[in-house]
């Protein structure tokens, strides 16, 4: 439980870390949104790995779904969203790549552009 706990406090020290951003828990887990309540990311702590939910694009779910500990997420995965299972530190980092991705895509243009530069 102290390893998933260090996973749970990367998550979400990136997610927070991006301009705009803030925890939310509607629904009582951490959700991660972007300016006016544009969700971008959520997770669940369990006692041996935290599922991390993004968004991708088309062409990377195409790749990583193809990967053992992700799959398309329950109820919104056919709107481009996939469930990741962090349970190690490789997990982990791919897990902040797209929490990076996520953030991209999810956060209004003027403020995707401040964090990110012009893209």
């Amino acid at each position: 439980m102290q390893r998933t706990s260090a996973y749970t406090d990367r998550v979400r020290a990136l997610a927070l870390s991006f301009p705009q951003t803030y925890e939310d828990a509607p629904w009582g887990f951490p959700v991660f949104k972007v300016g006016a309540n544009k969700l971008f990311a959520w997770m669940h702590e369990h006692d041996d790995r935290v599922d991390v939910t993004v968004k991708l694009t088309a062409e990377e779910r195409e790749i990583v779904e193809l990967l053992p500990w992700v799959r398309r997420a329950s109820h919104v995965g056919r709107y481009g969203w996939v469930t990741v299972e962090v349970s190690n530190d490789e997990t982990l980092e791919a897990t902040l790549e797209w929490v990076r991705e996520s953030y991209w895509l999810k956060a209004p243009p003027n403020v995707r552009d401040a964090a990110f530069g012009d893209t």
